[in-house]
């Protein structure tokens, strides 16, 4: 006997055939096949900036996502001045003047960096 062993065989590959392959018609009538489209939605960590462009700009113009909320304690700019603001309403704000005291004033007047306000995600609930 000889001890000569030969490799095995393998099957060929289906693929490997030149035959081409048949691809499935959709049924008149029938609904497009479902695609996942990509989200237009940047990623959550993105998300804090959308629409915050850096600069300088009113902060009547800065669009903050619904979910999204400007928290009080930063910089503004105000008629040249710099300030704190401490409360931020819908189309005011409150600021601490030289003299300590609380005023008003509106979004239209304050100038901010935009990229620097500090925001927080709304909670559920």
């Amino acid at each position: 006997m000889s001890s000569s062993k030969r490799p095995a065989k393998k099957p060929a590959d289906a693929g490997s055939r030149s035959s081409p392959q048949k691809t499935a018609k959709p049924r008149r009538g029938a609904p497009p096949p479902a695609t996942r489209r990509p989200s237009t939605r940047p990623p959550a960590s993105a998300r804090l900036t959308i629409k915050r462009t850096p600069g300088v700009r009113r902060l009547s113009e800065v669009e903050l996502e619904e979910d999204e909320l400007l928290i009080e304690g930063f910089d503004a700019q105000l008629n040249g001045v710099t300030v704190r603001v401490t409360a931020v309403l819908e189309r005011t704000c409150v600021y601490l003047s030289k003299e300590g005291e609380r005023r008003l004033v509106s979004k239209k007047d304050l100038w901010i960096e935009a990229d620097k306000l500090p925001i927080r995600r709304r909670g559920i609930g």
